[in-house]
């Protein structure tokens, strides 16, 4: 495993979503904080892929079980406790994987301030 490595304050980030969507969205359209909470699975990590290491088509994998949102890595930094590390998957699986870390299953505002800055793509 590669030592992970701080992602550029510059760069931007693709976050995948199960669909359907109507889950995801408040009645105004705007993302909500689940797509951004962590569940028990994550191990205290949300997967993310660098926008300018990959392609929205390569991002979502299958646009028939996922939709796409991108969100700006400086954005996330500027939210307290948050870092963005890039973790690129083993055997090539995925270069592009990156890893924002300092949140727990518990927390409520650092999702919500995340859905904040996310758009969809």
């Amino acid at each position: 495993m590669s030592e992970r490595t701080p992602v550029a304050q510059e760069e931007w980030l693709f976050r995948r979503c199960y669909l359907p969507q109507k889950k995801y969205f408040d009645p105004n359209g705007n993302p909500t904080s689940r797509i951004f909470k962590l569940r028990p699975k994550d191990n205290g990590e949300l997967s993310v892929d660098v926008k300018s290491m990959s392609t929205s088509e390569k991002s979502i994998k299958d646009s028939a079980k996922f939709f796409l949102f991108e969100l700006p890595n400086a954005g996330v930094l500027d939210i307290e406790g948050l870092n963005t590390l890039h973790d690129p998957l083993p055997n090539q699986a995925n270069d592009a994987h990156a890893v924002i870390i300092g949140c727990s299953e518990e927390d409520e505002i650092k999702p919500n301030q995340l859905a904040k800055i996310a758009k969809l793509v």
